[in-house]
């Protein structure tokens, strides 16, 4: 049976009654009409993500709903809050692409890392607790239905969380949060448009997707997605409700969380007073520092967004961006080689520039591929007389590098230099050994040079090098 819908009250005073009566157990549901019938890009929620790739430590970890395992290559987060741990107590490096229903790319890819004593979160679709640094590409997609196009909401992580997840069997702690964090304590919503701008809201203790869509299709609506969905707490004493529409409409209001449902209501009914249209909604936790990342531009955005002390800072690569927050529901837009230090409540933000030829380490790893360069963890080459020279990608400027090398029965020659300086040079050797060799600098790339045996055709080689530790 469908859960009982919250009727518009005719008074706050009732309004606020039927909201503190029925706020955990009831669906509001509030069709946004408009009278355009002109078609608009909107963003859709991706229906999964894979980890597509993993450098550094692969102690990575998966969460279904009470269930945990291991996270690989190939693992899929495939419902809502599915998620992605990086533990904070090693240098990890994991690299997302979302999808839709049919499997196919929603052009958007993160690369979450983490390299201090933070863990890293990723919960499906649009969430993520950043322990270090995320990179977010939104791909250049002319129909502008990207994955996450409403923003990917950004926590700042919390330091001191070295030990909080090691083994499957370490789990239990966690586990017993979620428990105390059960159904009740949390209030879900889900934000659903049609091509023609017409929207709906729906704040549920469920799925908060399910009864919003109904609507839209069971009221002639065409091409029904859902575009934001998250959650609140109901204990949060300070929250900020914000709807964001087409044409840089806005509506917000703090409150509670026990108090929310009542506001989102009432910004709803602003928002169908003004004929807003294709209207998404975002809470943000005031207590805590949070943003959302737009991408604002139709073309390739690439971000990167990191923790600083007290506050998260947002650099825009390439593309545009507009960072929401409780003190600027409008958004501050950054264009491309702009930063924006978000401070929270009490600190006044900043604007600044800064030089994108001065590559992070993050970002050096996410574009390694594209510039033709491997990256450290994989089997680099496998050759023989003709020999190979190449720079790897590193996922650090400093700490240890492990290579392992196989030369079989015939001699050849590995060297290994690091800012013109020789970390490594095994001369002419046969069989197998793995070396290790400490380094620190400036750059984020090794470069290594396998001779072949010139007086043996039959000679073959293969090395890998791992990433720093």
């Amino acid at each position: 049976m469908n859960s009982p819908k919250l009727q518009q009250p005719k008074s706050s005073k009732h309004k606020h009654q039927q909201g503190r009566l029925k706020y955990a157990i009831a669906a509001l549901t509030i069709p946004l009409y408009t009278v355009a019938t002109t078609t608009h890009s909107y963003a859709i929620l991706p229906e999964k993500a894979e980890v597509y790739q993993i450098l550094g430590n692969h102690d990575l970890s998966v969460r279904r709903g009470s269930q945990y395992g291991p996270a690989a290559i190939g693992t899929f987060l495939q419902r809502f809050y599915d998620t992605l741990y990086l533990p904070g107590d090693g240098k990890s490096f994991a690299q997302l692409r979302f999808q839709n229903p049919s499997g196919q790319d929603m052009g958007l890819q993160i690369q979450a890392s983490t390299k201090n004593k933070q863990l890293t979160l990723y919960y499906l679709p649009c969430t993520a607790r950043q322990g270090d640094s995320l990179i977010i590409e939104w791909a250049n997609q002319t129909s502008g239905k990207r994955a996450c196009e409403q923003g990917i909401r950004l926590q700042r992580g919390v330091r001191n969380q070295s030990k909080f997840i090691e083994k499957i069997s370490a789990f239990e702690p966690l586990k017993q949060l979620l428990i105390a964090q059960s159904a009740g304590s949390k209030l879900q919503y889900c934000s659903v448009v049609a091509a023609n701008g017409r929207a709906w809201s729906a704040v549920t203790s469920t799925d908060p997707c399910e009864e919003p869509l109904q609507q839209c299709q069971t009221n002639g609506g065409q091409q029904c997605v859902a575009i934001t969905r998250d959650e609140w707490a109901v204990r949060n004493s300070n929250l900020t409700a914000i709807i964001k529409c087409a044409n840089n409409q806005e509506f917000s209001e703090n409150g509670s969380g026990s108090a929310m449902t009542d506001i989102v209501a009432k910004l709803w009914e602003q928002s169908q007073a003004q004929k807003a249209k294709f209207c998404g909604l975002h809470v943000l936790n005031n207590e805590q520092e949070e943003v959302i990342v737009v991408p604002d531009s139709p073309a390739k955005n690439l971000i990167q967004t990191r923790n600083i002390e007290n506050g998260i800072q947002v650099d825009v690569i390439t593309g545009a961006a507009n960072v929401i927050s409780s003190k600027n529901p409008r958004g501050v837009t950054l264009k491309p080689g702009q930063r924006y230090n978000y401070f929270g409540e009490n600190q006044a933000d900043k604007v600044e520039t800064f030089d994108k030829k001065n590559e992070s380490i993050e970002l050096q790893v996410y574009m390694a591929p594209e510039r033709g360069l491997k990256l450290c963890d994989q089997e680099q080459v496998s050759g023989g007389q003709e020999g190979d020279t190449r720079e790897i990608q590193l996922t650090a400027n400093e700490g240890r590098i492990n290579i392992d090398y196989e030369m079989y029965s015939v001699p050849d020659r590995l060297k290994l230099t690091y800012e013109g300086q020789t970390l490594v040079d095994t001369d002419f050797v046969s069989g197998s050994k793995k070396i290790s060799t400490v380094f620190k600098g400036n750059s984020g790339r090794v470069k290594v040079e396998l001779t072949g045996n010139k007086d043996i055709s039959s000679t073959q080689w293969k090395y890998t090098l791992y990433c720093p530790q």
